[in-house]
């Protein structure tokens, strides 16, 4: 088989914000690695998995191996199983694989398990020029040190034309809990609606910041989804006044260059225990919601008529809390059916937040 070298391979990422590049080694981000310090150690990391990062390639060859290193976040309450990579093959999924090798993240313990190093190999792919794309796993940072085809095998970038959508949103954004790499609820509600997706959801860390306001400033995209309220929820890290403010200041950060990018601002989905109780002094989601829907009525006052709101139950209710199994995140099956639900709420219809966009904005 052929190796690809790592300056071969980069041009072929694909969803990630800024590549990490070591020696022997390249590891897609989802945010700046140069600004990596500017982060707590936990959003760090969340930021550094590989959720809605893929491998595209145009390439004749019948066989796809890949190597590097992967952390994977341990086992979650249910019986479904993390660290799933989906290979699609011209836009149909034809696989779903787990690496040999790589190791688990032990959080009580704060360490590692077993060796980082892992292989994936895919065979008996189809004859003839394809598109492959290899979604690498969203529970999981990947550092990857070799991509191999056939000998003689053709091999060329496969840019995507599709709009794109760029998720931010907190771990049921991130979709951590779902099993397979492309079974979040983004990744369903962009596959359905036949477009591209970047998922910028940060598992415990959507604050509302300035941080990840620049980061999809700064995207090239043609809508953008931003699911807010659940993080700050904890100890009432935010208040009212400050509640509103971050997210007027995020949405004037990003509106700087995404001047008529369709915005949709999406409240909580459902959670047991907090829905009319706040935490240390903080907001309940009940109330999260309701200034949220204020946000964004004080943007169309103001002329901006690009920016709709979703309530999040609409996307999951009280009637699907038996798809939470640890009263928080949901299943896979939970987060098919928001994807079903957002896609027909928000990317159908005559409605469709992307009608009409061909072109993204942003730099």
């Amino acid at each position: 088989m052929r190796t690809l070298s790592l300056d071969e391979i980069a041009p072929l990422l694909d969803g990630h914000v800024d590549i990490r590049r070591r020696p022997g080694s390249l590891q897609p981000l989802r945010l700046p690695a140069a600004e990596l310090g500017f982060y707590d150690a936990f959003n760090r990391w969340v930021g550094s998995c590989a959720a809605g990062c893929r491998v595209r390639l145009t390439t004749t060859s019948r066989t796809l191996a890949l190597s590097g290193a992967q952390r994977l976040m341990a086992e979650p309450v249910s019986d479904e199983r993390r660290g799933a990579y989906d290979l699609f093959v011209d836009g149909v999924l034809h696989e779903r694989a787990w690496a040999e090798g790589g190791a688990t993240i032990d959080l009580e313990a704060g360490r590692f398990v077993g060796d980082e190093a892992f292989n994936l190999t895919f065979e008996g792919l189809p004859a003839g020029f394809k598109t492959l794309e290899l979604w690498l796993p969203q529970a999981a940072t990947v550092s990857i040190s070799a991509l191999a085809v056939d000998d003689g095998a053709e091999v060329s970038t496969a840019p995507d034309p599709r709009p794109r959508i760029l998720f931010h949103g907190s771990s049921i954004s991130h979709c951590l809990e779902a099993e397979g790499a492309s079974a979040g609820w983004p990744a369903v509600a962009a596959g359905l609606a036949g477009v591209s997706h970047q998922n910028l959801g940060w598992a415990g860390s959507c604050l509302l910041s300035g941080q990840a306001a620049r980061i999809i400033r700064d995207a090239r995209v043609d809508a953008i989804v931003l699911k807010l309220g659940i993080n700050v929820h904890p100890e009432g890290q935010l208040k009212e006044r400050t509640f509103l403010d971050s997210a007027h200041a995020m949405i004037s950060i990003i509106r700087e260059k995404h001047l008529r990018t369709p915005i949709v601002v999406a409240s909580p989905i459902f959670s047991p225990g907090r829905e009319t109780e706040a935490s240390g002094g903080g907001l309940p989601l009940t109330h999260m919601r309701e200034l949220l829907a204020q946000v964004v009525s004080a943007r169309h006052a103001a002329g901006d008529t690009a920016i709709r709101y979703l309530d999040g139950l609409s996307l999951f209710s009280e009637a699907d809390a038996h798809l939470l199994p640890d009263d928080l995140h949901p299943n896979t099956k939970g987060y098919r059916l928001m994807g079903e639900r957002f896609h027909a709420l928000a990317l159908s219809g005559p409605d469709a937040v992307l009608n009409g966009r061909h072109a993204a904005d942003g730099s």
